[in-house]
C-alpha cells in the first residue's frame, strides 16, 4: 500500500496511512515519519495490531525511548505490575482508567478518568522528551477522552511583538509535585512557598531543535506556588501566565481526536504542542499504552 498523508484542515494534526507499525520500520519509513511529523506537528496511525514491543521499537527509530516521570514516584509508594499503574517495561506507561481489578473508575492513584488539563508530557524532568507515542487498546462509545492539541509555534508567533520581547530571557519554574490530572503524586507533598517547588527551570519560550522555529513552552498550569515565573513576583507571574495560557489554546490553533478507536497511534511533538483531555465515562474501559521519545536540553530563544 503506497504512504499517504491526510492533513487534518488545522493548524496541525495529519492522518498517514500506508505504514504498517508491526513491522520493522525502514530507513525510508524513518525519514518520512520525520518530514511529516515537523509539517504536521501530530500523526494518526489508524488501525495497527501492535505490542508493547512494537510501540518501543518505534520510539527507539525515532530517537530512542525514554522513561516516564511519574514511573520512580509509583515504585517508591510500592506500586507493582498488579496496581494496574505500572508496567513491567520501563518506556511504556499505562494510561488508564481501570483499577487493580481491571475495572473501570472515576478515581485512582492515576489520572482515572478525570479531565486532563492542558499540558505537555514530562516538562517536569530536566530533559523532557521530545516526543510520545501512544496506543489505543480500549476506548469507550461516546464516553469522551477526546485529545486535543494546540500548536505552539502559531501561538508564539501570533503574539504582539511588544510582548514577544518582554519574554525573553524569562523562565517558568516546572512542579514534579502533581500528576496531569493536578493531584499530589505518591510520595510527594504539595508546595506551600516558591522555595519548595520541586523540579527544573525551562525557559518560557524554546527553540525547536531540528526546524529553528521559536515555540511556547508553557507545560502545566497548576494554581500558584507550583507554576510560575521565576524573574517575576508573584501577582506579575499569574497575570502574565494567565494572558499566555489564554492565547496557547485558542481553538484556532487546535485539532482534537474525537473518535479514537482501538488500535489508534497518535504521536506529537512535545517540543511545540500542548494536548488535553476531556473527562471519560467512568462506566466504560479506556486503556492505552504509551512510550516517549528521548528529548533534548530545552534551547532558549
Amino acid at each position: 500500500m503506497a504512504r499517504e498523508t491526510l492533513p487534518s484542515g488545522r493548524m496541525l494534526g495529519a492522518e498517514i496511512r500506508g505504514i504498517d507499525l508491526s513491522r520493522p520500520l525502514t530507513d525510508d519509513d524513518v525519514d518520512h515519519i520525520k518530514a511529516e511529523w515537523r509539517e504536521h506537528l501530530v500523526l494518526l496511525f489508524r488501525g495497527q495490531k501492535i505490542g508493547d514491543e512494537h510501540l518501543l521499537a518505534m520510539a527507539e527509530a525515532l530517537g530512542g525511548a525514554q522513561s516516564t516521570g511519574s514511573r520512580a514516584y509509583y515504585l517508591k509508594a510500592g506500586f507493582d505490575e498488579k496496581s494496574g499503574r505500572v508496567s513491567a517495561l520501563p518506556g511504556i506507561s499505562i494510561i488508564s482508567n481501570l483499577d487493580e481489578n481491571g475495572r473501570p473508575v472515576a478515581l485512582h492513584a492515576g489520572s482515572g478518568s478525570q479531565e486532563l488539563k492542558w499540558h505537555t508530557d514530562n516538562s517536569y524532568v530536566e530533559n523532557p522528551p521530545k516526543g510520545s507515542i501512544l496506543h489505543a487498546l480500549r476506548v469507550p462509545v461516546n464516553g469522551g477522552g477526546h485529545t486535543s492539541f494546540a500548536n505552539q509555534y502559531a501561538a508564539y508567533e501570533q503574539l504582539p511583538e511588544e510582548m514577544k520581547r518582554r519574554l525573553v530571557g524569562l523562565h517558568i519554574k516546572h512542579d514534579n509535585s502533581r500528576n496531569t490530572a493536578g493531584g499530589k503524586r505518591p510520595t510527594k507533598e504539595l508546595p506551600k512557598s516558591r522555595e519548595e517547588v520541586e523540579g527544573p527551570v525551562h525557559p518560557l519560550v524554546r527553540v525547536h531543535p531540528e526546524t529553528g522555529r521559536k515555540a511556547l513552552y508553557l507545560g502545566r498550569r497548576y494554581a500558584s506556588p507550583s507554576s510560575h515565573i521565576v524573574e517575576l513576583p508573584e501577582d506579575e507571574s499569574e497575570a502574565l501566565l494567565d494572558e499566555l495560557w489564554a492565547a496557547a489554546t485558542r481553538p484556532e490553533l487546535t485539532w482534537t481526536h474525537d473518535d479514537w478507536q482501538a488500535g489508534d497511534v497518535l504521536m506529537w511533538d512535545n517540543r511545540c504542542t500542548l494536548h488535553h483531555r476531556t473527562r471519560v465515562d467512568p462506566t466504560q474501559a479506556r486503556e492505552m499504552h504509551r512510550t516517549l521519545i528521548k528529548g533534548e536540553p530545552v534551547m532558549a530563544a
